[in-house]
């Protein structure tokens, strides 16, 4: 099969007599309301959880909650939805769920505070008790990642702050190449110095901690302290979202973040599972969020970024060599991205799995590539759902993983016209298939 269209079936089975199939399962009925944001984890006996934020909109929506199904997968039914995280009269959004080397369910997720992507605030919860066959695990620990990625400052953000020293050196190159690709020009182009300049201003105002300003202390020109009014880093350390899984090498795990009041991401780093975390240095590109990582075979990381930035819209990708600590300078990759999430998986085969809109603008295909050569080529794709462009029909937000038989899992937020005049009708999906039906 080349690709399939969403049916409105719920449970399903692999076939027995053919099962190199793609199957499409529908996690709960079409509705109305807002389900967004979902991630997949395939707990130890085979059986799928998945995860998503539900509610009547987004961020400014007080009545979002992350809500979660199991499927059982010796029936192939679904549970009805139940609550994994809410916080009452406050949005929670972008759930992740994944094991970690303690074999613990973990749940990362945000709460926005004040309706704006920047006043997010990260939790997380951990569970040893997630094998019932109905309902939510029991929470053994919950807590927030608190960020610290800009050093301590504690008399104020000065001149020669290190974060922001950091940030202008790496715009500075970011700004080089664009001009050596021509992609700022004054007069035309995607990037004009005006949009350039308009950009920065936003991400430094957050840099300088100038939206948050009281008495501090500086060092003059001669070395002397000095009383004045400084900005404080209370907003560079919130505002950091999740969206996909984190990579975990050895003991220790990388989870992907990113900032919309930056636009640019990070990773969040433990080498204990979570007792302490350290953070990389940003990734810098032109609105490069929302990263996904895959493992090299030379245990270097790549990082694919959803495009938020102007043409050309392509994945953005930046590469680690020390382990997910600094990452090199942005570039766009050939994969189309019309500024939507992606999720990359390495396979068992050492072969990737992209799952993606693969379109320069809207939300109405999502496709499944896989590469043979970690990404240089992307020979093989499959589509999942093939809307018309314009349209109502979107299949967008995935998340892929490998099941231990081998299974490749995705589940994505599915939305098709509602009833004339009626709002469109959304729901999620989870679609399974094996890396021999995608290389057909």
């Amino acid at each position: 099969m080349s690709g399939c269209h969403s049916g409105d079936r719920k449970t399903s089975k692999i076939n027995e007599t053919d099962p190199d199939t793609l199957i499409i399962e529908h996690i709960f009925p079409f509705q109305s309301q807002h389900c967004h944001g979902s991630s997949i984890v395939e707990l130890p006996n085979k059986d799928l959880m998945v995860a998503w934020f539900h509610g009547s909109g987004e961020r400014t929506a007080d009545d979002v909650a992350i809500k979660g199904a199991r499927r059982d997968h010796k029936t192939g039914k679904w549970s009805e939805p139940f609550i994994l995280a809410d916080v009452p009269d406050f949005p929670d959004i972008n759930p992740v769920l994944f094991l970690d080397g303690k074999s613990r369910l973990w749940l990362v997720w945000y709460t926005v505070m004040a309706y704006q992507w920047e006043s997010s605030i990260l939790k997380y919860r951990i569970s040893e008790n997630y094998m019932q066959k109905a309902g939510p695990p029991e929470w053994k620990w919950q807590d927030m990642i608190h960020m610290k990625p800009d050093g301590s400052v504690p008399d104020g953000i000065g001149k020669n702050d290190e974060f922001v020293q950091k940030l202008t050196r790496k715009y500075n190159e970011f700004r080089e190449n664009l001009i050596a690709k021509g992609f700022i020009n004054n007069e035309k182009g995607p990037v004009t110095s005006e949009l350039w300049e308009r950009a920065l201003e936003q991400y430094f105002t957050i840099a300088r901690g100038t939206r948050f300003t009281a008495t501090g202390t500086e060092i003059n020109e001669k070395g002397e302290r000095v009383r004045t009014e400084l900005g404080f880093p209370l907003h560079r350390r919130i505002g950091w979202q999740s969206r996909n899984k984190p990579l975990i090498i050895g003991n220790r795990m990388l989870l992907p973040l990113y900032s919309d009041g930056f636009d640019f991401s990070l990773i969040a780093i433990t080498d204990d599972w979570g007792e302490i975390w350290h953070f990389s240095e940003p990734i810098v590109g032109a609105g490069s969020i929302q990263p996904s990582l895959a493992l090299k075979k030379d245990n270097s990381i790549v990082a694919f970024m959803r495009d938020n930035g102007p043409p050309p819209k392509r994945l953005a990708k930046s590469i680690s060599y020390d382990n997910g600590k600094t990452w090199n300078m942005v570039e766009d990759s050939d994969i189309p991205n019309p500024g939507t999430a992606a999720d990359v998986v390495v396979l068992k085969s050492g072969n990737w799995a992209l799952v993606h809109n693969d379109v320069e603008s809207g939300r109405h295909r999502l496709s499944v590539w896989l590469s043979q050569d970690e990404g240089k080529t992307w020979p093989y794709r499959k589509i999942l759902v093939d809307g018309k462009p314009g349209s109502e029909v979107r299949g967008h937000y995935p998340a892929n993983i490998q099941g231990s038989d081998g299974t490749i899992h995705i589940s994505y937020t599915n939305q098709i016209p509602g009833p004339e005049g009626q709002p469109s009708l959304k729901n999620i999906v989870h679609a399974c298939f094996t890396e021999k039906w995608l290389a057909e």
